[in-house]
C-alpha cells in the first residue's frame, strides 16, 4: 500500500507540508539554519574566518586552532514561536515557547613550546544544534464547496484506481477512507469514486462531472511538531605560527522530529446530507523521526596581514539513516453508524545531503572591534533518497523532483563587535537563501553582548526572524490555502570556563 504520511517542513523559519520521504523531507533534514552559542548567534554566525568559538566546529573546522587555552562552555536557550493564519477569511493564532540546549563542548589545547612551526595543537569534542523546528497552527473555517471526502473521491477518480487493485493502489488516507464509508465506488463505473458529502447531479446522472457537494461543513485543523537536528563534533586543529590555521572535524548527526495533525470537519446542516447520512469525521496522523548522519569537514584560516583573517571550508555529505514510526486514523458518522480505523507501521531509508563550502573575511581592529562577512553554498539538486539498502531507484521519483525543483543557495553571514574593557556589544544579520525555487529566503536579525574574564565568561543573545509569509493547503485538492505569517524569536545564554 502506498504511504501518505503528511509531515510538517521547516528550515527554522520556513514551512512546506509534503509525503514523508519525499523531497519536503529531503530538505527538512538538508538545510542548516546554525544554532550554537549564543556569540556566534548574535553576530549572526559569521566566523568562518574568525575561530575561537565552539560553533566554528561545524562550519569551519580550523576554528578550533585560534584557542590558546582550554574552555568548556554550554548554552541553554528558549525558542518562541508565533503564527498567525487565515483560512476562509477566519483569524486564528497559536503561540509555542520550546527549552533546549543550543550548544555544549570542551576544547584542549596544547602549547609545543615552540616559536615557529606548529605552535599549538588543539582538540574539541561537544555537540552543536543545526537546526531547530518547532511549529504550531490551527485553521478553521466553514465552506460548501470542498469536503475531505469529496477531495479524497476526486483524487482516485482523476488517478483511475481500479476498483479491483484499490487495496494495493490506494493511500493510507484513501484506504481508510473507504473503510469508514466516507468514499464509495461509483457503481458500473471502474476507477470511479464519490465521497460522502456528494451526490449526482439529478439530471445527468451519468456525467460525474456534474457530482455537486450537498451542504456546508465546518473544517478545523490542528498541527504541532518539535525536533532538531544537532551534530557531535569530534575535531582536530593546528595551529602554524599564529598565521596558519588547519583544522577537521568527524560530525555524528543525531536527528529528532515530532508531528502530529488533526483534522476535523461536520456537517453545519445534517438534513443537507439525508442522501448519504454524513455527520462528520476526524482525522489524525502521528510521525516520529529519527535517526543518525556521519560527514567529515575540513577547513582553513590564514592571517596575511595585519587584523585581516581569511577563511575557508568543506564538508563532505553528510550520509544518513532514518525511520519514520507512524500511525493514522480515521473516524467517521455515516448513515447512521459511526466508524473507526486505524493504520501503524514504519519506514526506513537513506538520505545523502548535499556538500557545503564556504569561505569567510575578517578583520579585527586591535583589541577593540572586529567585523565578519560569510559566503556558504550549497547545491540542493544533489540531495538524494534511497531505500535502507541504498537503491536510490527506489526513489526515482523524488529524486527527479529535487534535481529539477531545488537550486544552489548562496547564504551571507554578517556580524560585529565592540569591546569596551571586559565586556561586548554584538549585532548580526543572516541571509539563508531557500532550496526551492520560487520560496521565500529566511533572514535573522540578532544582537547580544558579552562578558570575558579570566577564568569565565558569559554571552547573550536575541535573535528573530521577521514574519515569513507561507501558504499551506489542509488537505490536498482542496481549492483554499492557509494563509500563515511565522515569527520566531529565540533567547540564549553561553557560560564558559577557560582553564
Amino acid at each position: 500500500m502506498k504511504k501518505n504520511i503528511y509531515i510538517l517542513l521547516i528550515s527554522l523559519f520556513s514551512t512546506v507540508f509534503a509525503a514523508a520521504q519525499t523531497t519536503a523531507e529531503a530538505l527538512l533534514f538538508s538545510q542548516n539554519i546554525y544554532e550554537g552559542t549564543a556569540r556566534f548567534q548574535g553576530m549572526g554566525g559569521a566566523f568562518a574566518a574568525l575561530g575561537g568559538d565552539f560553533t566554528t566546529l561545524s562550519i569551519n573546522p580550523a576554528g578550533v586552532a585560534v584557542f590558546r587555552s582550554s574552555e568548556f562552555s554550554f548554552t541553554p536557550e528558549l525558542a518562541f514561536l508565533s503564527t498567525s493564519g487565515n483560512y476562509l477569511n477566519n483569524q486564528s493564532s497559536e503561540p509555542k515557547a520550546r527549552a533546549g540546549l543550543g550548544n555544549f563542548g570542551w576544547i584542549s589545547a596544547f602549547d609545543t613550546h615552540n616559536s615557529s612551526g606548529v605552535v599549538g595543537v588543539n582538540f574539541g569534542i561537544g555537540f552543536n544544534k543545526l537546526q531547530n523546528n518547532p511549529q504550531r497552527f490551527s485553521a478553521s473555517g466553514r465552506t460548501g464547496n470542498t469536503s475531505l471526502p469529496a477531495a479524497l473521491a476526486m483524487g482516485l477518480s482523476n488517478d483511475g484506481v481500479s476498483h479491483n487493485t484499490f487495496d494495493n493502489d490506494a493511500t493510507n488516507t484513501e484506504w481508510l477512507a473507504m473503510r469508514t464509508k466516507l468514499i464509495s465506488y461509483v457503481e458500473n463505473r471502474d476507477g470511479s469514486y464519490i465521497g460522502a458529502t456528494e451526490n449526482f447531479d439529478a439530471a445527468d446522472p451519468d456525467d460525474l462531472s456534474k457530482i455537486y457537494q450537498m451542504g456546508d461543513v465546518n473544517q478545523s485543523y490542528y498541527c504541532d511538531q518539535s525536533g532538531y537536528v544537532g551534530e557531535y563534533v569530534f575535531n582536530f586543529g593546528l595551529n602554524v605560527s599564529h598565521l596558519f590555521y588547519f583544522g577537521m572535524t568527524f560530525g555524528l548527526q543525531d536527528v529528532q522530529n515530532d508531528f502530529y495533525e488533526e483534522y476535523l470537519e461536520a456537517a453545519v446542516n445534517y438534513a443537507d446530507f439525508d442522501t448519504t447520512g454524513y455527520r462528520g469525521l476526524g482525522h489524525e496522523t502521528n510521525i516520529r523521526t529519527s535517526g543518525v548522519g556521519y560527514n567529515l569537514k575540513f577547513g582553513a584560516i590564514v592571517r596575511p596581514v595585519g587584523g585581516l583573517r581569511l577563511g575557508a571550508y568543506i564538508h563532505t555529505p553528510t550520509w544518513m539513516s532514518l525511520r519514520n514510526t507512524w500511525n493514522e486514523r480515521m473516524t467517521s458518522d455515516v448513515g447512521g453508524a459511526k466508524y473507526d480505523e486505524f493504520i501503524d507501521g514504519h519506514d526506513d531509508y537513506r538520505l545523502t545531503t548535499p556538500m557545503r563550502w564556504g569561505m569567510g573575511i575578517a578583520y579585527t581592529f586591535g583589541s577593540v572591534a572586529l567585523l565578519s562577512v560569510d559566503y556558504e553554498g550549497v547545491n540542493y539538486r544533489h540531495t538524494r533518497l534511497a531505500n535502507e539498502n541504498g537503491v536510490t531507484s527506489a526513489y526515482r521519483d523524488a529524486n527527479e523532483r529535487l534535481q529539477n525543483d531545488n537550486r544552489t543557495t548562496a547564504n551571507i553571514r554578517i556580524g560585529g563587535e565592540y569591546k569596551i574593557n571586559d565586556f561586548a556589544i554584538r549585532a548580526g544579520y543572516a541571509w539563508y537563501q531557500n532550496a526551492r525555487k520560487n520560496f521565500a529566503d529566511t533572514q535573522v536579525g540578532s544582537v547580544g553582548f558579552g562578558y570575558r574574564g579570566r577564568f569565565v565568561s558569559v554571552d547573550a543573545a536575541y535573535s528573530f526572524a521577521p514574519g515569513v509569509k507561507e501558504n499551506y493547503v489542509l488537505y490536498n485538492g482542496s481549492p483554499y490555502e492557509t494563509s500563515l505569517n511565522i515569527f520566531i524569536s529565540k533567547l540564549a545564554v553561553t557560560v564558559g570556563f577557560r582553564f
